[in-house]
C-alpha cells in the first residue's frame, strides 16, 4: 500500500487530523505493535484477549506514523495522527477495498470448504504468468486477514487473489463486500462448521453470499457436482456458470489422468472452448476440482494455454496443506493445517494412492466444530481409514470411540491406536516395526498434529536404518 494519510483519512471516514507531522505518505499497515515497521499505520483492533488499544504507544515508539483507533487515546506522543472511527475492522475494510481501486486491480475471490488455500495458490500461480499478482498471505482470510492481504498488494499488482474463509452464519456477506470480486469461485462444499452453520446446506447458503458482491460485468463460478452448493449458487446469482469433475454437462470440466511420479500428477481439463492437459505438483482424483477451479477462474482474467499449463507445474503448495516430502525410506505427508470430514476423506484417498503397495500409516487428529454431528462424522472418519487399506491408524483427541466402531464397523484388521502425546504415538508405533511407508499427519488446527510430525521426523533422523 502507499497511501497519504489525509487519503486514509478519507477512505476510512475517520475524524481526526494529521496533526503536527504534515501529510506522511504510508507504505504499511500493522495490527500487531511487534511487527511495526517506521512510518506504518497502526490499527487498534480490539480482541477477546488483548485489545490493540492497549499497544498504541509501543507502536509509536517502533515508528508508527499514525494511530486509528476507536477511542481517544492517552500516553501517546504529542501530535501523533489519531483518526478515530467507530469500528476499526470496519475501518480496515473501507481502506483496502479504496487502495484496490486506486491500483484498479481485477480480484478472484476463492472459497470453499476444502482446499481454498490450495484454489488460491494455483489461480495465482497461473495469473502470475499473466501480469505481477498479489494473493493473501498463508491463509489471512477473515475480515481482518483478507484487508491485510489486500493492502500487502503493490501498486504494480493488477491482478488480486484472495481466499475467503468463514464459519458462522453472517461472515460472508461483509468478507464479499471488501473483497467485491471480477471473479468468485466455490469449488466444494462440504461439512465444515456445522456446530454453527447446522448443514451442509447451511454452509452453502452461507458461502454463496460471496457472488451477491461480484462486481457489475463479474463472472460467478460454482461446482456443480454438489447439489447444495449449486442450488444455492442459482439462487444467489442466477447466471453462475457451473464446473464438474464428474461428468456433468458444465462449461468447465476437468478429469485426473493419474500419477506419472511420486507427487506430480496429470489432469485432463475443458475450459470452455480450450481443451488442455496439465502436469501438476497434485496426485490424487480430489485435486482434479481445485486444479479446475483455479484454471476456470485464470481462463476468465485472460490466461492462455501457455500460462494455465506453466503456472501448474510450477506451483509450490504451501507447508501443512498435503506437502509431501521424502525422509530416508519415509514419506511424510503433512496436512495438519486443518481438518474437516471431506478433506479428512480426500487426503486419506491420496495418500493410499500415494502409498500404493508400500505401508500407509495414518495419524490422525479429532475434526472439531462438528456440534451433533461429531460422532456420526468420527465414526465415517473410521470407515475412510478402513477403506484406504491403512496398516496402522493413530488418533489424537476426542470420538476416539466412534473411530474405532467405524474402523470395526468396515472390518477394519490393521493397527489402531488411542494416542495424547507425540511421545505416545512414537511409543506406540515402535513395536510395529514400520521399516517405510507412506505417513498422512492431518487434524483439526487446535490438535496440533504437527507436533507428531515433528516428533516423527526427529525419530527418522536418529534412525541409522531409515
Amino acid at each position: 500500500m502507499r497511501m497519504t494519510l489525509s487519503d486514509i483519512l478519507a477512505a476510512t471516514g475517520a475524524v481526526g487530523d494529521v496533526g503536527e507531522r504534515g501529510n506522511p505518505v504510508i507504505e504499511a499497515v500493522r495490527i500487531d505493535s511487534r511487527a511495526v515497521v517506521p512510518g506504518s499505520l497502526f490499527v487498534c483492533v480490539p480482541g477477546a484477549r488483548l485489545d490493540g488499544h492497549h499497544f498504541a504507544a509501543e507502536a509509536v515508539e517502533k515508528g508508527a506514523a499514525a494511530v486509528l483507533a476507536d477511542r481517544p487515546l492517552a500516553g501517546l506522543p504529542e501530535g501523533t495522527p489519531v483518526l478515530l472511527v467507530r469500528d476499526t475492522v470496519a475501518a480496515l475494510g473501507r481502506l483496502a477495498r479504496a487502495w484496490r481501486e486506486r491500483v484498479g486491480a481485477r480480484l478472484v475471490a476463492v472459497s470453499g470448504s476444502a482446499g481454498k488455500t490450495t484454489v488460491k495458490e494455483l489461480t495465482a500461480a497461473i495469473l502470475g504468468k499473466v501480469g505481477p499478482t498479489a494473493k493473501n498471505y498463508k491463509n489471512f482470510n477473515n475480515r481482518i486477514g483478507l484487508p491485510l492481504s489486500m493492502l500487502e498488494a503493490g501498486e504494480n499488482d493488477a491482478l488480486w487473489v484472495m481466499e475467503l474463509g468463514i464459519s458462522a452464519p453472517g461472515e460472508m456477506a461483509p468478507l464479499a463486500s471488501i473483497a467485491e470480486p471480477d471473479v468468485a469461485v466455490i469449488h466444494n462444499v462440504g461439512p465444515a462448521h456445522l456446530q454453527a452453520l447446522g448443514d451442509v446446506a447451511g454452509v452453502a447458503a452461507e458461502k454463496t453470499f460471496l457472488f451477491r458482491s461480484l462486481r457489475p460485468g463479474g463472472t460467478a463460478l460454482a461446482s456443480m457436482d454438489y447439489p447444495e452448493l449449486w442450488d444455492a449458487a442459482r439462487a444467489a446469482f442466477p447466471g453462475v456458470r457451473g464446473m464438474s469433475t464428474k461428468g456433468q454437462a458444465a462449461p468447465y470440466r476437468a478429469k485426473y489422468l493419474g500419477a506419472i511420479s511420486e507427487g506430480r500428477g496429470r489432469f485432463f481439463l475443458k475450459l470452455d472452448d480450450l481443451e488442455l492437459e496439465v502436469v501438476t505438483p497434485l496426485t490424487g482424483g480430489h485435486f482434479a476440482e481445485n486444479i479446475l477451479a483455479a484454471a476456470a477462474a485464470a481462463r476468465i482474467l485472460g490466461a492462455g494455454e501457455p500460462e494455465i499449463a506453466a503456472g501448474l507445474a510450477t506451483a509450490v503448495m504451501p507447508e501443512q496443506r498435503f506437502f509431501c516430502r521424502r525422509q530416508g525410506c519415509y514419506t511424510l505427508i503433512d496436512d495438519t493445517y486443518n481438518a474437516n470430514p471431506l478433506s479428512m476423506r480426500r487426503a486419506i484417498a491420496a495418500a493410499a494412492e500415494t502409498a500404493q503397495a508400500r505401508p500407509l500409516v495414518l495419524v490422525l487428529g479429532e475434526m472439531r466444530e462438528m456440534g451433533a454431528h461429531a460422532e456420526a462424522e468420527h465414526g465415517k472418519l473410521g470407515e475412510a481409514a478402513a477403506a484406504s487399506g491403512a496398516n496402522a491408524v493413530f488418533y489424537h483427541g476426542a470420538h476416539a470411540e466412534a473411530v474405532g466402531e467405524g474402523l470395526t464397523r468396515s472390518g477394519y484388521a490393521g493397527r489402531f491406536a488411542v494416542v495424547d502425546t507425540p511421545d505416545a504415538f512414537l511409543g506406540a508405533l515402535a513395536p510395529m516395526g514400520f521399516g517405510g511407508g507412506v505417513f498422512l499427519f492431518k487434524g483439526s488446527r487446535s490438535m496440533r498434529m504437527e507436533e507428531y510430525l515433528a516428533a516423527f521426523s526427529q525419530s527418522i533422523q536418529k534412525d541409522p536404518k531409515a
